[in-house]
């Protein structure tokens, strides 16, 4: 389709949307660190421990948020690159089970799963993605105490996922609209969560860039929803016939960045887990450490004032003796950011906040081997 958008525009639009992930993503970061923090330090019963559960659930809303949000502008704009791998799709659904039925939303509801293992080729951060916003979905409008369904199926070459709800159903006027962007039906004083009317169309657009379609059926108001997902089969994924745990041996760390909070927070995460860490708030600082001290582990903020992560990395890899497994650290989660990060000699990328899984998985690996 044609544009009336100029290339400056474009690019304009572009730069504002990773600074926008950037802005956002580092106060989240910091927050999540620090309920990481709490946790580590048994901060689990009482009002404490309450607090901080309400505020580890907020920061995973705002995250989902987030990435959907900027999602949803670079899959219109045709500019989302896709991690494509075999997946099972039974074994993504009870992955995405499990980060909203921690929502207070699904504790009010019961969630029927009938599931087979069917292979996917897809994204798996993007299926995540896609089941998630499904079953948040189905949260949202099916009223407490109700059920809802899903169900994992093969359908000759086709992989089929349906969500069924009981809930409040779709109206004949609102159903063609349903996939829209910013499309948010109508409204009552009653509906208390309201999303961005992005959801559904990140869900449609993934789908498509997949091969795939959905489709919304609905038996009318008050008589609930279904959601039908249907995906290209491909391969089951080849799973190693035993993982081993990650190790828990010390680490010499070093974390670049300029962001105090999120600096501290992620220091004090991981001295609690055992590691020697070391810090620095700009690139210079953070390359002398580099070239000095040789740690085994650098997580390395992309967004630094001066000289960024980018020309860290490049500095510490013309050094042909380091050995520093460096990871990019950062608030841009865009493709190119991506890219550009391996070429500049990062081996490993994430995206603010980071699963401390993540973390533990990155500190653990001695390889510095990375696919992209």
């Amino acid at each position: 389709m044609p544009s009336d958008v100029s290339p400056r525009t474009e690019r304009a639009k572009d730069d504002f949307l990773a600074m926008l992930g950037h802005e956002l993503r580092n106060p989240l970061a910091a927050i999540a660190s620090a309920t990481e923090i709490l946790k580590r330090l048994g901060t689990t019963t009482g009002a404490a421990g309450q607090s901080r559960a309400v505020i580890e659930r907020q920061v995973r809303h705002l995250k989902r948020l987030v990435d959907d949000l900027l999602d949803a502008a670079r899959v219109q704009a045709g500019k989302i690159t896709l991690d494509r791998r075999p997946l099972d799709l039974a074994e993504a659904v009870h992955r995405a089970l499990a980060v909203v039925q921690a929502t207070e939303p699904a504790m009010e509801h019961v969630i029927e799963v009938d599931a087979e293992s069917v292979g996917v080729n897809f994204d798996p951060t993007r299926l995540e993605q896609v089941v998630v916003n499904l079953l948040t979905n189905a949260l949202k409008f099916t009223p407490a105490g109700r059920a809802i369904r899903v169900t994992v199926r093969v359908d000759g070459e086709t992989a089929v996922l349906v969500v069924e709800d009981e809930g409040i159903g779709i109206t004949a006027d609102v159903l063609p609209y349903i996939f829209d962007l910013f499309f948010q039906g109508e409204r009552s004083a009653a509906r208390t969560e309201g999303g961005l009317g992005i959801g559904l169309t990140l869900v449609k657009k993934l789908a498509e860039v997949h091969g795939g379609s959905i489709e919304a059926r609905t038996g009318g108001p008050g008589r609930g929803s279904t959601f039908v997902l249907r995906l290209p089969r491909g391969p089951l994924p080849r799973h190693a016939a035993h993982r081993r745990s990650p190790s828990r041996e010390q680490r010499r760390v070093l974390i670049v960045e300029d962001n105090d909070d999120a600096r501290d927070m992620l220091k004090t995460w991981l001295t609690l887990e055992g590691h020697d860490v070391l810090e620095a708030s700009n690139g210079v600082e953070g390359v002398k450490i580099l070239l000095n001290d040789r740690p085994e582990v650098a997580f390395v903020d992309i967004g630094l004032p001066g000289m960024d992560g980018y020309e860290v990395a490049r500095i510490a890899r013309q050094q042909t003796e380091q050995t520093t497994r460096l990871v990019a650290l950062t608030g841009y989660g865009q493709a190119a950011d991506r890219q550009r990060s391996f070429e500049a000699g990062f081996d490993d990328f994430v995206v603010k906040p980071v699963d401390p899984a993540r973390l533990t998985e990155i500190l653990a690996d001695r390889t510095h081997s990375f696919q992209w």
